[in-house]
């Protein structure tokens, strides 16, 4: 007979064990099978008892959830497919009557073998909706089992190859739809890019950048739309072992909709500083228009007072009567009026007014910075931490000293970029920007993460100042040329040489169609061509790495790790390994650029790539010609038609073409012909200025840095480990949780013993199954159990490690440069584990391709 009370607690066991596999995409089959019941009939008459079994398996199942810390109300049903009609068995003793005279009871072979034939009946029907294990795979979910049993955490655990794989699939193949959308927005960038700067006045001041946003909603909605159908298609393929990672579909759905926001807020930033931009140039164009009629009138006059005289001018003569008439005009002009700031001025009072409120001691450290003018480098100083909480725990201010730095840093880094991205835009400087800069700074220092660091008012001043001071500096500079590069009288002074040279063919009266169409192309095309070209090669350069061979190292953030891991490994460099782990984006971005720099140095793909833009948009542009040309009108309707046809694609200068179009009487379809027949020599001439410039100048032209978009694909939501500092590899961007494949020991993220100052040497991936306790500025500085670590960090699952060999990457890195990053995080080196100085770097880099699967 069965033994309820055993029966039960093996039950209780199952159900957690269960519970557990909920979370790694199984719903198990329960079929109980009752031995020994000494009457077969029992299925029929225990329908009560049945129901019974069932309301205690939910209690039970309650139970477990309550344990498990699951959030949600779970039964029985929840956890495993449960049938009381059809999924019990009731076995009958092997032997009919008492052993061992007793013979073989039939009924327990015929309920034995009918049990068989459904269980056959059964797999055979589930393998229709998902692909059935071989003996392999079975052998590696046992392993992974029985490794989540020793340590206590069931929980989905990435160190199962066949869950891995899955996983990484997925996310090589979000990777890609993401670019998809990506680059589809881009081009669309570009394009609104350079229909806005063609836009007159009248347009800009109207409602044309609504209708852009609009066109970017619509836009955004397809690429949104195409990709969440990407992610359904992708479950609904049938792909062997999706039913794995299925808890995982709402998160990357979730992110492809992240992604749109954040393409969203993006574009139409990007939108509103272009047209800032354009109403700026704008009123100086207006102001140029005007200057140029003037010339024009004096050219024309200056013309037929000299076909007047008797007698044909010299050429030196001819430049000499020119060279006066363009002395006087300019002298007759109106001035300019643009006004030269001093933008330190208006940055510093930007500053004073955001620190008023924060009290007497700010302004008095302001002003002090402010009457000391010299250049200074921010350092940490013992005055930005507050001595208050310094005196309640021992060597705060050697724990905290690094982090602070750290942070100051990324703060830094990320004004810095925010400059460089105001700059590269090519307008004048607004007041805008310094409100921006300041925001940013705020946000980071209201941060909770940031005021657990405990810094002063000092800290926060000299910060500011150092940013805004780098600031206004790179500002002005932007602002100077700026002002130089499109006064009136300075771009009329440039245009001089094409104004001559259409008063000497109209005096002698020369058919000078072929040089006036050269001169559109030198003047008007060429140059367009070389804004297109950086608009567009950065997005091609992008395309090209991660659809050649290197696109394996960024196509998900989980190999991109391992390659950088296994690099650092070989080149054994400190200074590289120390940046890495604490200062990651930077490196990483370092990275990416360096190896740009390397496949590109020798020039020839990125030859290639110079010539397919150049190529397509060549092609347009024959297309427009030769539609232009149809139209059977004038030339100057026939350069508008142009124009109009290359909104979207070409910036044409407007002083350039006027000056084409100046007195100029080709007949149409003889410019068109010979406009064609230059392209050519255009195209050869900006391939060879290319070619004298290196790839790392070319990548600071392009208008879509490379390196800093596939940065985004390999950067991930950039949230760190807690313990450790490694950064978070889950694929898409809106993820609920964070994990890293390989944890490191804590003390390469500074951590030490607060007593012995000796920096701490275990790994967060070992702490969270042991009996160790921590504490930090997030638990109050009290103790708490590492096994309990969600309670303050509920985002993140650390899984702990497999085998005792796991993190023997880091524990061999920990090893060989223990006595550098103690002298470097002004701590005592850590008393490291013997039989980690055993650990060989062939060893370490077979952890590495365990942990990342790379076998």
């Amino acid at each position: 007979m069965e033994n309820a009370t055993e029966m039960k607690d093996i039950l209780q066991i199952v159900v957690h064990a269960f519970l557990r596999m909920e979370d790694i995409g199984h719903r198990p089959n329960c079929q109980f099978v009752h031995q020994n019941v000494s009457d077969v009939s029992a299925h029929d008459q225990n329908m009560r008892d049945r129901k019974h079994l069932l309301e205690q398996l939910n209690e039970m199942t309650k139970v477990a959830a309550r344990m498990e810390k699951k959030c949600r109300e779970v039964s029985f049903s929840d956890i495993m497919e449960y049938d009381p009609e059809k999924h019990n068995w009731y076995i009958p003793s092997l032997w009919h009557g008492v052993p061992p005279m007793a013979p073989v009871n039939l009924g327990y072979s015929e309920s034995v073998s009918e049990l068989k034939r459904y269980l056959f009946n059964f797999m055979e029907t589930c393998s229709q909706y998902e692909s059935p294990k071989d003996i392999l795979q079975f052998i590696e979910w046992v392993r992974s089992l029985w490794n989540a049993v020793k340590h206590e955490n069931f929980i989905f655990s990435f160190r199962n190859s066949l869950v891995a794989d899955a996983y990484y699939q997925l996310s090589l193949k979000y990777s890609g739809w993401e670019w998809d959308f990506r680059k589809e927005m881009h081009l669309w960038m570009s394009k609104a890019d350079t229909t806005i700067q063609n836009l007159s006045l009248d347009d800009l001041e109207t409602d044309a950048l609504e209708k852009l946003k609009q066109d970017a909603y619509i836009k955004l909605d397809v690429g949104e739309q195409k990709m969440l159908e990407c992610v359904q298609n992708y479950f609904e393929s049938g792909v062997e072992n999706l039913h794995l990672i299925e808890r995982y579909k709402e998160e990357f759905i979730r992110s492809g909709k992240s992604l749109r926001n954040q393409l969203e807020r993006s574009l139409i930033r990007k939108c509103q500083d272009i047209v800032l931009i354009c109403k700026g140039k704008s009123k100086i164009d207006s102001m140029q228009a005007k200057y140029s009629k003037t010339i024009e009138r004096k050219v024309n006059k200056l013309l037929e007072e000299c076909k007047e005289k008797d007698y044909e001018l010299s050429l030196e003569a001819l430049e000499k009567e020119f060279g006066k008439m363009w002395r006087e005009t300019l002298e007759e002009l109106p001035p300019d009026n643009l006004k030269h700031q001093n933008i330190c001025t208006n940055v510093f009072h930007h500053l004073r007014k955001d620190l008023e409120c924060r009290g007497g001691l700010a302004n008095q450290q302001l002003q002090q910075l402010m009457h000391n003018p010299g250049r200074m480098d921010f350092t940490m100083k013992k005055r930005y931490l507050e001595m208050s909480f310094v005196g309640r725990i021992k060597g705060l201010f050697k724990d905290y000293q690094g982090p602070i730095e750290d942070a100051a840093r990324d703060i830094i880094e990320i004004c810095k970029n925010y400059v460089e991205g105001k700059i590269s835009l090519k307008g004048d400087y607004d007041e805008t920007y310094c409100g921006e800069l300041l925001k940013r700074v705020n946000e980071t220092l209201q941060d909770m993460k940031f005021k657990e660091l405990h810094t002063t008012i000092y800290f926060e001043v000299d910060l500011k100042y150092y940013i805004l001071r780098e600031a206004a500096e790179a500002f002005q500079r932007m602002h100077d040329d700026f002002i130089r590069s499109n006064s009136p009288y300075r771009r009329l002074e440039s245009l001089k040489p094409q104004y001559f040279s259409i008063f000497k063919d109209l005096y002698y009266e020369k058919d000078a169609c072929q040089k006036r169409a050269k001169q559109f192309c030198d003047l008007c095309l060429r140059p367009a061509l070389v804004d297109h070209l950086y608009k567009r090669l950065g997005i091609e350069i992008v395309d090209d790495v991660l659809s050649g061979e290197m696109s394996i190292q960024y196509g998900s953030r989980s190999f991109f790790q391992f390659t950088v891991q296994k690099n650092l490994l070989e080149e054994g460099n400190f200074d590289e390994y120390k940046e890495y782990i604490n200062h990651y984006t930077q490196f990483a971005k370092s990275s990416i650029q360096a190896h740009l720099l390397e496949c590109y140095g020798q020039r020839e793909d990125l030859v290639v790539l110079e010539r397919q833009v150049l190529s397509a948009i060549t092609k347009k542009i024959r297309e427009a010609l030769e539609s232009s040309a149809k139209q059977k009108v004038g030339l100057s309707d026939f350069l508008d038609h142009f124009c109009l046809q290359m909104r979207k694609e070409l910036v044409i200068s407007k002083d350039s073409l006027d000056i084409v179009m100046f007195n100029n009487s080709a007949k149409t379809d003889s410019f068109s012909t010979a406009v064609q027949e230059c392209i050519p020599e255009i195209l050869d001439g900006i391939l060879a200025e290319q070619s004298e410039m290196n790839v790392e100048e070319i990548l600071s032209r392009t208008s879509l840095k490379p390196q800093d978009e596939i940065f985004k694909k390999v950067f991930g939501c950039g949230k760190q480990c807690p313990f450790c500092k490694v950064p978070c590899e889950a694929g898409g961007g809106d993820h609920q949780e964070h994990f890293a494949s390989v944890h490191r020991p804590q003390g390469l993220g500074r951590y030490r013993n607060f007593y012995t100052n000796k920096l701490v040497y275990s790994l967060c991936s070992s702490d969270v199954v042991s009996n160790a306790l921590f504490r930090n500025g997030d638990t109050g500085w009290e103790y708490h159990p590492y096994k309990e670590y969600r309670k303050y960090y509920p985002d993140w699952r650390i899984q702990p490690d497999a085998s005792i060999s796991a993190s023997d990457y880091w524990k061999f890195v920990f090893k060989e440069f223990n006595q550098q990053f103690a002298k470097s995080y002004q701590a005592e080196p850590a008393d490291l584990p013997e039989d980690w100085k055993e650990i060989t770097k062939e060893q370490a880099l077979e952890s590495i391709q365990e942990a990342f699967n790379m076998n």
